[in-house]
């Protein structure tokens, strides 16, 4: 595969992931619900994917014959100053990839942190797992700006020198298995939320299908680390790793906007929320998903999130009727205006806070 694909490759998914960004925030001012911490992350893991793809580009232009160069394991080699410039700029894509990757992560694990905080469990669960991905991320890069001592083997002689260099082809991969681990545990854990509603198969079905996305990511990510290994090499194929790597880092990015992009896909539809897929329940469940801003612990109280909010069984009653809370005593939903079937009228309070009862109103508003 040569390096016009991969440019080619890499300018489409940084082109998607712009799209489905700008698509998010817009959703998010849309629905009056505020930018979050999850929310700037992804926009910090979208420029370090666009600055990524520019070195690539760069790379390639500066030295078509790079890849070659940078897979020479002849000691005698003599590496030219566009050969060493190639390199260099190969090298750092791959310091950032884990930056892009990173910072994907640790915005999903946000958005669960806010949206599902179901038990003192799952946040513990959350922020044990945001740890893992933070100490991988500087582990990782600490290992890539360390793989060659002195670091200027890392550009003259392709890390063959075991004198200096450790095997790059092994760390590449086991890196790759090892984040892929990280994303399946990452994806399993709304699924194990989902599975605790009070929905029948089908209806479970059609929530946890976005979230099921994400296994695309793993399979690219495990795409990257296979193809990429080379047996008896001391380094991976970049030209492949690099394809699959920009396939990797845009699935991802794309993975953890839809959940919040969903109201803005129905509006572009000019689909109402209540003439989504599946019952009652799921709609208000997907509506109140997208747009949330608060559904978490409040300053005041402890509230559960999607896991304790109770569906109503009468289809005359729309959305959730109580929300019961981790600590504190229960509360109860009153519709403001009352809902007749058909009605379109989706606010709720809920008696507690002041600030609190604000913030409701803007999260459960009708699209």
């Amino acid at each position: 595969m040569d390096e016009d694909t991969n440019v080619i490759v890499g300018a489409l998914m940084a082109i998607l992931s712009i799209i489905i960004v700008g698509m998010r925030f817009y959703a998010r001012r849309y629905k009056k619900a505020g930018y979050k911490w999850d929310d700037w992350l992804i926009v910090a893991s979208l420029l370090t994917m666009i600055a990524t793809d520019i070195l690539a580009i760069c790379a390639i232009s500066a030295n078509p014959n790079g890849p070659e160069a940078a897979t020479e394991a002849n000691d005698t080699h003599e590496y030219t100053p566009e050969d060493v410039e190639y390199t260099k700029l190969s090298w750092t894509t791959t310091v950032l990839y884990f930056s892009i990757t990173a910072t994907t992560k640790l915005s999903i694990l946000l958005m669960y942190h806010r949206l599902f905080s179901v038990s003192d469990a799952f946040r513990r669960q959350t922020i044990v797992l945001m740890a893992l991905v933070i100490a991988f991320w500087f582990g990782c890069t600490l290992a890539n700006l360390l793989n060659c001592i002195p670091m200027k083997y890392t550009w003259i002689n392709s890390l063959a020198d075991p004198r200096y260099c450790f095997n790059y082809n092994y760390y590449w991969f086991a890196s790759g298995i090892c984040e892929a681990f990280l994303d399946f545990w990452i994806i399993l854990m709304p699924i194990r939320v989902v599975i605790s509603l009070q929905l029948n198969r089908k209806q479970k079905i059609a929530v946890t299908s976005v979230f099921l996305l994400g296994f695309f990511v793993i399979a690219s990510g495990l795409l990257k680390a296979i193809l990429g290994y080379i047996p008896g090499s001391r380094e991976p194929s970049f030209t492949r790793t690099q394809l699959w790597t920009s396939v990797h880092c845009g699935t991802g990015i794309i993975c953890a906007c839809l959940p919040i992009c969903w109201p803005l896909f129905a509006r572009i539809g000019k689909i109402h929320p209540q003439t989504w897929p599946g019952n009652e329940s799921v709609r208000r469940l997907w509506h109140n998903i997208s747009s949330a801003s608060v559904l978490g612990r409040s300053r005041a109280h402890k509230e559960t999130t999607i896991h304790d909010l109770g569906w109503a069984s009468n289809p005359t009653v729309k959305g959730p009727r109580k929300m019961s809370t981790t600590s504190g005593p229960q509360g109860v939903f009153i519709p403001l205006r009352a809902s007749n079937e058909g009605s379109q009228s989706d606010n709720y309070e809920y008696h507690t806070s002041a600030s609190f009862r604000s913030e409701m109103r803007e999260t459960i508003s009708p699209v």
